[in-house]
């Protein structure tokens, strides 16, 4: 019994050897050579050709793994087909269908590799990785697809892709990209791609490429990524919530390149000639878009529109000419009021159809000469339609389909042009204003009166640039723009905030400006009734680096802002309240930089509010809280930040509480109940515990 025992032991351990097995090969010869096709794993090294994978193919049907990092592949031409109709196969090229549809978990390719066939490894639903030699130069169609890949990097000698390479790799989570360009539907459906970084080598993404991806938020690029063109179709129905090629020097999108993504922001690339058809549309998050160019600055302050009296000069690079067909169709967040630059001449067939958010006043440059079928309809929120075109652009059928034109008022270049558009077919529909309303204080005439006001009047006053309405700069009336000016729109700009409450602000803000991550905050301090004392303030911002800001501050009852100061990264700014009329214990704050200084940093404090509690002050369920928060930048974009909100007998209130107390641990929970050791995005409760084991709770935004 024993001595059979020993014979079932050999017999399975020759079994096992024969699953793996090492040969070396001359072209043609590798079916002599393997005898037993059960094998799982091969290796083989010498030379192979079309001959030796066709019987891979056809007759290693068991086959797991495979190493061919040895192996020199040579040309086969016998005028015989193999592959379907194939009858010439060049060296160092895997043939098509070689390895389609089996069990691999693992392959080692040719160091000396210069392509893959057609879908050479797709099907492959086990395997989980590859790694592509720099000889590599093309991937043919599907040459991966369907496969267990969870990471791939395309080396810089890739210089052609077929269709589809690595498309619906639905475990594949990341991929480094320096080829020359990104074949037609590479990652097409990768539901969980996530992480893609596209190399300075990248000129092209081609169409379709990231189609499906909707785990795919954002793509990284290399700061010389050379893109020029994303073709149609490239993002659509991807989970993009951010994309930036604004310096990359993108001089085309394709038809539907980002249509049905989570976009909620997009700066056209300066220099950009095509913008194709549905490119944007219908992507519900959209709230912001930047055409290329200037609208039509002349690079002294002035503006080329006579309106504003300034002489004209060509802009530095063009806009636009086109907006094409369904272009942001279905946006109903998008507020294109001052979007499109002087340049554009054609608004297309349904490009802003059913675009409904409220829309204070849509202003079409003086350069529109035609506006196509429904191309505005269903813009129920637009207030106002403003027209500097003084010959009357021709329309398609039903522009403003289903908007109410006779409660909007229509305002021309003057009241003779007017007349013009009185008796236009369409046009007529709207009531007229026949004088060109000027509002005081919008100095760059985006149709708000805000911070971005300031700044921008702060950059023309210092140094006589700027694109500058000029009549509503002249705040004083005095026939000069100047630092009086300054002082008024200031005032100005916080009587108007001031005149409204601030939840009434908050829709505004919300309407007007994009949003941001970056925060103000409440530090922690200490007040208690019948005391005086100082709360500071702390910007962060890893997003923008800001020069101005504007907020509400809202005070519970008993407490009331004695003054507020710059200190830290805000010491070089000034800061301006106005206490609210429609709130009795809220105030409009402004804070601005008369030399237009970024705050430095990242972080830090930047003001310190100095409040007075009254005698009989109750901390109990009493907040601060910073609201309609807008942010600007140097550059001259306002963003809108969330509010920050403090309890103050948790912040405020606890001096006898915790004064001598050691911290034991900090917590931060966000608003979905998660905790972390470190702050979470957004708003924030703080919650501190000290070694005694009390604790002490704080709501702050980050």
């Amino acid at each position: 019994m024993r001595k059979f025992f020993l014979l079932l032991l050999v017999a399975a351990a020759s079994c096992l050897s024969l699953q793996a097995l090492t040969v070396e090969n001359t072209a043609g010869n590798l079916k002599q050579l393997v005898t037993d096709t059960q094998i799982t794993q091969l290796t083989v090294t010498g030379t192979m050709d079309a001959r030796d994978f066709l019987f891979i193919t056809d007759e290693l049907k068991a086959l797991t793994a495979v190493d061919l990092s040895q192996v020199t592949i040579v040309p086969f031409n016998t005028g015989k087909a193999l592959y379907g109709t194939v009858t010439n196969y060049n060296g160092n090229e895997i043939p098509r269908t070689a390895f389609f549809g089996k069990k691999l978990t693992s392959v080692a390719l040719p160091a000396g590799l210069k392509s893959i066939g057609f879908a050479a490894f797709a099907g492959c639903r086990h395997l989980s990785s590859v790694s592509l030699p720099a000889s590599v130069t093309y991937l043919d169609d599907y040459a991966f697809a369907g496969t267990a890949l969870t990471s791939v990097e395309l080396p810089a000698t890739l210089n052609g892709m077929g269709k589809g390479v690595f498309s619906r790799c639905e475990a594949l989570q990341s991929a480094t990209i320096n080829a020359k360009f990104i074949g037609d539907f590479a990652f097409l459906g990768d539901v969980q791609l996530s992480n893609v970084t596209v190399g300075a080598n990248v000129e092209y993404i081609l169409r379709g490429v990231f189609n499906g991806c909707t785990a795919l938020k954002s793509i990284n690029f290399d700061p010389s990524c050379r893109l020029s063109r994303i073709d149609e179709e490239a993002f659509i129905n991807s989970g993009l919530e951010n994309i930036d090629i604004n310096a990359l020097g993108v001089g085309t999108i394709g038809d539907w390149a980002f249509a049905q993504t989570r976009l909620s922001a997009f700066a056209l690339p300066n220099g950009m000639t095509q913008l194709g058809e549905g490119s944007l549309a219908h992507n519900p998050l959209l709230a912001s878009v930047i055409f290329p160019g200037p609208d039509h600055s002349n690079g002294t302050g002035g503006r080329s529109n006579g309106l504003y009296g300034a002489n004209s000069a060509p802009s530095r690079y063009r806009t636009l000419s086109e907006v094409k067909d369904y272009t942001f169709a279905g946006d109903d967040q998008l507020n294109p009021g001052m979007m499109f630059k002087e340049g554009v001449n054609t608004i297309g067939a349904y490009a802003l159809y059913n675009v409904s958010t409220e829309i204070d006043t849509m202003r079409l440059p003086s350069s529109v000469n035609y506006l196509g079928d429904y191309a505005m309809a269903g813009m129920t929120g637009m207030k106002v339609l403003k027209t500097d075109a003084e010959a009357v652009p021709s329309l398609g059928m039903n522009v403003w389909a289903g908007v109410d034109q006779q409660s909007i008022p229509l305002i021309t270049a003057s009241s003779e042009v007017a007349e013009d558009y009185k008796v236009a077919d369409q046009w007529m529909n709207f009531f007229f204003k026949t004088e060109v309303e000027v509002l005081m204080g919008d100095v760059n005439d985006d149709g708000y009166v805000d911070v971005n006001d300031v700044t921008t009047l702060i950059n023309y006053v210092l140094n006589g640039q700027g694109d500058v309405n000029l009549a509503a700069a002249d705040i004083s009336g005095d026939g000069e723009v100047d630092v009086n000016d300054v002082t008024e729109i200031i005032n100005y700009v916080l009587m108007g905030a001031a005149s409204k409450s601030p939840r009434a602000g908050r829709a505004v803000a919300a309407r007007q400006f994009v949003s941001t991550s970056d925060a103000l905050s409440f530090q922690q301090s200490m007040l208690r009734a019948g005391q005086t004392a100082d709360i500071e303030v702390a910007l962060t911002n890893s997003e923008h680096n800001y020069t101005a800001v504007q907020f509400d501050l809202v005070l519970p009852q008993g407490v009331e802002l004695v003054s507020i100061n710059g200190v830290d990264r805000g010491s070089g700014h000034n800061y301006y309240s106005v206490r609210n009329t429609v709130d009795d214990n809220a105030y409009a704050v402004m804070g601005v930089s008369m030399s237009l200084q970024d705050y430095p940093g990242e972080e830090g404090n930047v003001l310190s509010l100095t409040l007075s509690a009254s005698d009989d002050f109750n901390a109990q369920d009493a907040q601060l809280v910073l609201t309609n928060v807008i942010l600007a930048t140097g550059d001259f974009q306002s963003f809108t930040a969330g509010d920050a909100v403090a309890d103050v007998n948790n912040t405020t209130g606890i001096e006898n509480v915790t004064a001598h107390k050691e911290v034991a641990a900090v917590r931060y929970i966000n608003v979905a109940g998660q905790e972390s050791e470190t702050p979470f995005s957004g708003v924030n409760i703080v919650v501190t515990t000290y070694t005694d084991g009390t604790t002490s709770t704080v709501k702050v935004v980050k």
